[in-house]
């Protein structure tokens, strides 16, 4: 993880780019803080980028959507889009078919496909396919969704002090333990079986 010191002297340069900003110090150090998971290279890639596209000085999430973004344009790396994905799957059924276990690029087609049903895929009537492309479309950009989340919520995690965390951990375990068992004084209603 960087040091907030350096995010600051990074960012600081930018601020003439967007003369009428209204930044101040305590501005830059609530960015410092957190775009500490970024590295000094992605947040310079994203501000490059966010000169070209935005008239006054940038959000924090923008910072992070253009790193994101330079990241997976410089690595190629960028995730299928749904009909992409799509077109893997029917021609993933019309080669392995139920016969043989069915090869993806990414590891959200694989999921979005077999929550489908592989077997269902493969014996799809032709007047089902605009539906099941639809569904197909729902439980893939869930997933992708989800993926995202995850990405966040763990890069998030990492940038928190240890204590921090820990303190997360144990406040959700003590507020479910209060959901799961109930209070002292809660009646815990009646499930009708």
């Amino acid at each position: 993880m960087i040091n907030q010191t350096e995010i600051i002297q990074t960012l600081t340069p930018y601020l003439m780019a967007f003369p009428q900003n209204k930044m101040n110090e305590g501005s830059l150090l609530i960015y410092a803080k957190a775009l500490c998971s970024l590295s000094i290279s992605e947040i310079d890639a994203a501000m490059l980028k966010l000169m070209r596209t935005c008239k006054f000085f940038p959000s924090v999430a923008e910072i992070f959507q253009a790193a994101e973004s330079m990241k997976t344009t410089a690595t190629n790396s960028e995730t299928p889009s749904v009909d992409e994905a799509w077109r893997e799957v029917i021609q993933q059924v019309h080669d392995a078919f139920v016969y043989r276990e069915p090869v993806f690029s990414t590891p959200e087609i694989k999921r979005a496909a077999l929550n489908m049903g592989w077997t269902s895929l493969c014996n799809l009537p032709v007047k089902d396919m605009n539906t099941a492309r639809a569904q197909f479309r729902d439980i893939y950009n869930g997933i992708i969704s989800r993926s995202k989340e995850k990405k966040t919520n763990i890069a998030v995690l990492k940038s928190l002090p240890r204590q921090r965390v820990q303190d997360l951990i144990s406040s959700t375990s003590r507020k479910f333990k209060v959901l799961e068992g109930g209070g002292a004084d809660e009646k815990r209603p009646q499930v009708a079986q």
